[in-house]
């Protein structure tokens, strides 16, 4: 074989391994933005800008969509508590989703219309504490009390958005019930 040809194979072989790396190379990066992407839902989802407790949540397999369903899901409850979803609950909610990262038009803001459309069935309760439970118990106790007082504070904006009577009592009975039920789920 002579030189130029041997040459010419030489250069396929460099170009077709070159393009094979950029291809990976560029995979890597898609991939490292889509992972960026996901931690920007996650820490909008928390109300929270603490990447290690980000990092901890995806490492335990919780997606910006499981997030957002263990964040939204109290807001409902206490919204339908003394069940009547009033605008003003509607509104918090809404507000309160919208800061959470919630986007029209997105899985989680069509889960939480059909939620305020109609009342969620009497088991969310239940399936929400044990999963919030779960999550909560695999975070160190810093992250721990993150996650809890970011979903207790937004909770508490939705049960002080009903008003009362004449503006006093702003959080009904039912509404503290559920709120201490979240808390109690919550707990340490």
């Amino acid at each position: 074989m002579d030189e130029g040809h041997l040459k010419d194979r030489g250069n396929s072989l460099e170009e077709e391994f070159f393009a094979r790396r950029n291809a990976e190379v560029v995979e890597k990066l898609r991939s490292s933005r889509a992972q960026e992407d996901i931690r920007k839902e996650m820490a909008a989802a928390l109300g929270a800008e603490d990447p290690a407790l980000v990092e901890q949540l995806l490492s335990l397999g919780v997606t910006p969509a499981t997030l957002a369903a263990v964040s939204l899901a109290p807001l409902v409850l206490v919204a339908w508590a003394d069940r009547n979803l009033d605008a003003n609950e509607r509104k918090a909610v809404l507000e309160q989703a919208a800061q959470g990262g919630v986007t029209p038009g997105s899985n989680e803001a069509e889960l939480l219309d059909s939620w305020l459309r109609e009342r969620p069935p009497s088991t969310l309760m239940e399936t929400w504490s044990a999963y919030a439970r779960g999550v909560a118990e695999s975070l160190d106790d810093a992250r721990r009390k993150e996650f809890r007082d970011t979903l207790l504070t937004r909770t508490r904006a939705v049960a002080n958005a009903a008003g009362g009577f004449a503006g006093m009592n702003k959080v009904s009975a039912e509404e503290k019930s559920v709120l201490d039920q979240l808390e109690a789920a919550l707990k340490d």
